[in-house]
């Protein structure tokens, strides 16, 4: 089952609520965390076999996938420390 993190920095405010990752039933496709340096956000996007993992707000094929259990990542506005925080709930 996928869970839900949320990203926050304090430094300047950026924040995403509740970004799903991980995979439901099947293990593909997969849900995972990326950062995109192009429009610089955090979220998640789905990963299968022979896709190309795309930004889910502005399409761009150059994210940078995070693994699932990282918690501390700079921000992706203003490039300060900033953290990722396991929600509640799940998904599948």
């Amino acid at each position: 089952m996928g869970f839900f993190v949320g990203f926050n920095c304090d430094s300047c405010k950026y924040q995403e609520e509740s970004i799903g990752v991980g995979h439901g039933k099947n293990p593909t496709p997969y849900l995972a965390l990326f950062r995109c340096g192009r429009c610089k956000t955090i979220g998640s996007t789905w990963l299968q076999d022979g896709g190309v993992p795309r930004c889910s707000l502005c399409y761009d094929e150059a994210v940078t996938i995070l693994p699932d259990d990282t918690r501390r990542v700079d921000c992706p506005k203003c490039g300060k420390p900033a953290r990722i925080a396991v929600r509640e709930g799940s998904w599948e």
